[in-house]
């Protein structure tokens, strides 16, 4: 009588370390993407969105409903919760405050000139289905191409959407907000349909990270953003 007593205590510690696990932790998306550079135009510098994939080679995106962390390096990573007001870019330990992702319009998508730059809004993208289905990483994609609707600007994007990735709000591209589902790749190409550059997802999983995994070090120094001008 008394094993099967200790049995059942040993079983409700287990179960109770299992719950405060669990509830400790928070499964989330993780998509690793591989930086793509097709023109052999040494001139072109990387889209302005792309700057730090580029530097990097790379970039993991971790994400939930409401909450992302965009990790370019160990010392180079970004941070925002889509309720909130600011979302964060990290430098060692130098936290320069920026817009949250659903305050991220007008997005800056080309710089004519140094003092005036283009605004795009994120419906100044017209959304296109193409026609067929293609399959990356095992998975059946559909192709949307996002043609900017204002002169001066050229560059159309290519998206590879999967319906078994769940929707991604990739931040620097608000026009992306327009998908239903995630996406496994996207590509900038110019008017003459070639490919300058984009991203490729090379591995997808669902992992468990800390609930602290999308907020601030309470040590970090934070940069506040100065606020910008008043559109009108």
């Amino acid at each position: 009588m008394f094993k099967k007593y200790l049995i059942i205590l040993f079983l409700w510690l287990i179960s109770g370390c299992t719950i405060l696990f669990a509830q400790d932790s928070l499964s989330v998306w993780k998509i690793e993407y591989q930086y793509i550079r097709k023109s052999s135009d040494t001139l072109i510098k990387p889209d302005v969105k792309m700057a730090d994939v580029a530097s990097y080679g790379s970039v993991t995106l971790y994400y939930t409903d409401s909450t992302y962390r965009i990790q370019y390096s160990p010392k180079h990573w970004e941070i925002g919760d889509f309720n909130a007001a600011h979302s964060y870019n990290i430098y060692d330990n130098l936290a320069r405050e920026g817009l949250s992702a659903t305050q991220q319009m007008p997005d800056l998508h080309e710089i004519s000139d140094s003092e005036f730059p283009i605004i795009l809004w994120a419906d100044d993208y017209k959304m296109i289905k193409a026609e067929g289905k293609v399959t990356m990483m095992g998975k059946a994609c559909n192709k949307f191409v996002f043609h900017p609707q204002k002169k001066l600007v050229d560059a159309v994007y290519e998206v590879y959407v999967s319906d078994d990735v769940p929707r991604i709000s990739w931040h620097p591209y608000t026009f992306m907000s327009q998908l239903s589902s995630g996406f496994l790749a996207l590509y900038k190409k110019n008017v003459a349909n070639t490919l300058l550059e984009g991203l490729e997802a090379k591995e997808i999983k669902q992992v468990n990270v800390s609930f602290d995994f999308f907020r601030l070090p309470k040590t970090m120094k934070i940069q506040k953003m100065i606020a910008p001008p008043k559109l009108n």
